[in-house]
């Protein structure tokens, strides 16, 4: 007789086309309700959705509950967490997911503890590497729904292993989702039709037919079952299985009796459920923004402020915990997915805007608290490298001064790059010690330098600069060239040339444009849809010996909506612009345009031309390559069409005999190759929240739409009619280390600050006209701590951030990007911990593919 666990449970959408206070509103009544019905019934057990912050908010409500929710919890009847909110888990970064987990474990802690399963019932697809990032979490066990074909895994539990084949957690998938038995009702119609079917249908997918079998018994925004265990007791008296009360953590102990296979690689086939593979580029404009808040946080914030600890400056991390709730919240399924609507997707770009806010306050306090115990004066420029390894880039900063030109000390290279002249004003108020006064205020100067100094690791270093007589530049370049004779990049005919040696590739950057006759859920084309080409028409090179710049534009004709699509009506005029910086032998792009054309798919192209070649695309801690092969029956198997869309981590390499080229991108989270093109989207402008019957997604509307009682939803903002902004990097080298690869990318990611200790203008950051200078004391000979950790070559960096668990500690990741062991020597006062801080066993090798977490004082 096959055993069935049944799950109450409820999965709590933040937000969809309701709002994250629309969900407290219902809290308010649903939880309450869960509350009291296992009070009176010790038996039952209801897992709340996974994500804690849904408690966090009601009890805000109801403060009160924090005692029944906790005793509820300790005795295993309400299951609450692990996470902080249903991640997406395809178009973040491996550290926010992190940050998910253990912001979930900290606030789970203060009412009983995490339930100890990393369940995601409804993310739109899994990145090959959950393993790693489920074992640093501590989860040993992992519940899902979308993205699973049982053909490649052969049922649907098994063991889920990292590409590393050694990271590895018992993976559940509820292949009819996680309302398989909702409403859970008594009678022939129900059992048969409903519960007796859902088992038969596993059973029958699985190539061992397991013994024990996982039911849940939810829905969207679902009260508690009442009187769970009188109606299992009558299910049990009419279905043809034996059906019992349980939870994830008791299923997964029955089922790992079983016999079950390994599976290895991503979970983003479409075959049971639609995991919207081109969501990626939808909502672009609130994608750019979560994206450089998750780099601020990551890559900026948290390193500086083991930076600060090292002088003395200790800030805690509670704002810092603020900031990553604002963004953790902003990157649940839907949100991150951007398939809400508009009035939703408003407060999404709140949430950042205030995320943003936050982070650069404590970055400002950062910078003028070391600032004031260094004593800087006017003419001195503070520069913070929030690296672990030293940094020799070129950095840009902001000076603001009288004087008309200037020149550097100790600097390895200077160029200015514009000048903003201020004009004096008469009958200012200055505050001085006698009193008020009026005065003039003379003219001032913000110079805008490109500037290149060594910095220490996590390290600082000031700059002086004099008053010049004049300044070096960039000049302007004739020939549009720019680069070095190994490898440089011009512009003839209004196409982008590469040159690598001898080697030439025509052509190499452009613009494609097509219609989108899709939704905020997927891009989808027209029958018959036609690609626009949009090629540069005008160049402008400016030239120093080590730092140059080609800026192109163009405009091109696109018809203005989905309508003139169809008629092939040309009557918009694109605007776009592409900025390529040539510095430390490297080429950063910054892509503009002000998108003014609705219902359309624009892309970056980055066009090799390679007859043979392969594709390497990094995944959390590590790479790999995809089929991009879509069946010509694929309509027979698929719920929507599998197109060769892939989540972009952080880089994707085009790989030939003797040519790599390798594109990095901070804001673009997708990707497509075709006949050795690199496509990326840039957005998907669309009006609808659903749409029916599209070409890549046949049959119902996404987004409830087409249920009873529901109705089409417009996203006119959807479309992005707003300036947008991305920024790339291409490095071209031989061939493909991918090591190398991950150092290009640091550089790329932890990019060193600036700041300048003036009165000039005090609002050049929010906060320095409310920082006092007498918050602390000058220090002559101001001394850092050491960190009693050197990153080795061969080892990749993940994050550096002040331990969320104690203090006057820091966690330092690290990871092997390559498909080798690594050696890695750890020192004795230094503990290696996982990401929820617990001592793990650490042998001396990193296998590949592989994390490790440092925690270390500073000494």
């Amino acid at each position: 007789m096959v055993n069935v666990f049944l799950v109450n449970h409820t999965h709590w959408d933040r937000e969809w086309y309701f709002s994250e206070q629309d969900s407290i509103v219902l809290s308010d009544i649903l939880f309450t309700n869960v509350i009291d019905e296992l009070k009176t019934h010790p038996d039952a057990i209801f897992v709340l959705d996974g994500q804690v912050s849904i408690v966090d908010e009601y009890l805000e409500i109801h403060p009160e509950r924090k005692k029944d929710i906790s005793e509820l919890n300790e005795k295993g009847q309400l299951k609450i967490g692990p996470w902080f909110t249903q991640t997406d888990a395809l178009h973040v970064q491996a550290e926010s997911i992190l940050r998910n987990g253990i912001i979930g474990d900290i606030n789970s802690q203060k009412i009983g503890g995490r339930m100890n399963v990393g369940y995601l019932p409804d993310t739109f697809g899994f990145n090959a590497q959950m393993p790693v990032i489920l074992n640093e979490l501590g989860f040993k066990d992992f519940i899902f729904w979308r993205g699973i074909d049982p053909n490649k895994t052969k049922g649907f539990y098994f063991y889920w292993k990292g590409l590393n084949n050694k990271n590895s957690v018992l993976a559940m998938n509820m292949p009819q989702g996680y309302s398989t038995g909702m409403l859970l009702k008594p009678t022939h119609e129900y059992v048969d039709n409903r519960l007796d079917s859902g088992v038969d249908f596993i059973l029958n997918h699985s190539t061992h037919k397991p013994n024990t079998v996982l039911i849940p018994t939810g829905n969207d925004q679902m009260d508690i079952i009442r009187n769970f265990g009188d109606k299992v007791q009558k299910i049990n008296k009419i279905g043809k299985y034996n059906y019992r009360i349980s939870d994830f953590e008791t299923f997964e102990k029955e089922i790992a009796k079983d016999k079950l296979d390994d599976y290895i690689g991503e979970f983003i086939d479409p075959v049971l459920a639609r995991i919207h593979r081109t969501c990626g580029s939808n909502r672009a404009d609130t994608k750019i923004v979560a994206t450089n808040l998750e780099c601020k946080l990551v890559n900026q914030l948290e390193p500086l402020l083991v930076l600060a600890n090292k002088y003395g400056i200790d800030l805690g991390t509670g704002t810092l915990m603020i900031a990553w709730k604002k963004l953790l919240r902003s990157q649940a399924h839907d949100s991150m997915a951007g398939s809400v609507v508009d009035s939703v997707n408003d407060d999404i770009l709140h949430r950042l805007k205030e995320g943003n806010e936050l982070a650069d306050g404590l970055i400002n306090t950062i910078e003028k608290l070391i600032a004031l115990k260094l004593g800087l004066k006017e003419n001195q420029v503070l520069l913070l490298n929030p690296s672990l390894r030293s940094s020799d880039v070129f950095q840009i900063i902001k000076v603001v001064t009288h004087w008309k030109d200037i020149s550097f000390r100790d600097a390895d290279s200077a160029i200015k790059l514009n000048t903003k002249t201020y004009a004096a004003r008469k009958n200012i108020i200055k505050e001085t010690p006698s009193g008020v006064s009026e005065e003039s205020e003379p003219q001032y100067y913000v110079h805008s330098y490109a500037l290149k100094a060594q910095l220490p690791p996590l390290g600082l270093k000031v700059i002086d600069f004099d008053n010049a007589s004049h300044s070096n530049g960039l000049i302007e370049d004739s020939h549009n060239v720019i680069g070095n004779e190994e490898c440089n990049i011009s512009f003839k005919d209004n196409e982008v040339i590469l040159n690598k040696g001898d080697k030439e590739i025509k052509d190499f950057i452009y613009l494609v444009d097509m219609a989108n006759d899709g939704d905020t859920y997927d891009f989808s084309p027209l029958p018959n849809g036609k690609k626009i080409k949009l090629n540069f028409q005008s160049v402008k090179a400016l030239k120093s010996s080590q730092y140059q710049t080609m800026t192109l534009t163009g405009k091109g004709n696109l018809p203005a909506d989905l309508n003139g699509w169809k008629q092939n009506k040309l009557d918009t005029q694109l605007a776009y612009k592409l900025t390529i910086t040539w510095s430390d032998k490297k080429f950063n792009i910054k892509f503009k345009f002000t998108n003014n054309v609705n219902d359309h798919c624009l892309m970056l192209v980055f066009d090799s031309h390679f007859n043979k070649y392969h594709v390497k695309a990094s995944v959390p801690f590590g790479y790999m390559e995809r089929n991009s092969k879509v069946p010509d029956n694929w309509k027979q198997k698929y719920a929507e069409k599998p197109v060769p869309v892939w989540p972009l981590d952080n880089n994707v390499s085009l790989i030939s005999a003797d040519t790599t080229v390798s594109v990095f991108s901070k804001n673009v989270k997708q990707y497509k190759v075709e006949n050795g093109a690199l496509y990326l989207p840039l957005l998907n402008a669309t009006g609808q929240l659903g749409k029916s019957n599209l070409v890549n997604r046949p049959g119902r509307a996404s987004g409830d739409i087409d249920k009873f009682g529901h109705i089409k939803i417009p996203t006119p903002k959807a479309e992005a009619n707003k300036s947008l902004e991305y920024k790339f990097l291409v490095n071209v080298s031989d061939t493909f280390d991918p090591m190398n690869v991950q150092k290009v990318e640091e550089k790329f990611k932890f990019t060193p600050v600036s700041y300048q200790l003036q009165g000039i203008n005090v609002f050049t950051n929010r906060l320095d006209n409310k920082l006092q200078n007498d918050l602390v004391k000058v220090e002559k000979n101001l001394k850092s701590k050491n960190i009693p950790f050197k990153v080795p070559k061969n080892i990749a960096i993940s994050a550096c951030y002040p331990s969320f668990y104690s203090e006057n500690n820091i966690i330092i990741r690290l990871f092997n990007p390559t498909s080798v062991a690594q050696y890695l020597d750890i020192p004795s006062n230094v503990k290696t911990v996982n990401a929820i801080e617990k001592e793990v066993p650490f042998n001396g090798e990193l296998d590949s593919y592989d994390v490790i977490s440092l925690k270390m004082p500073l000494l």
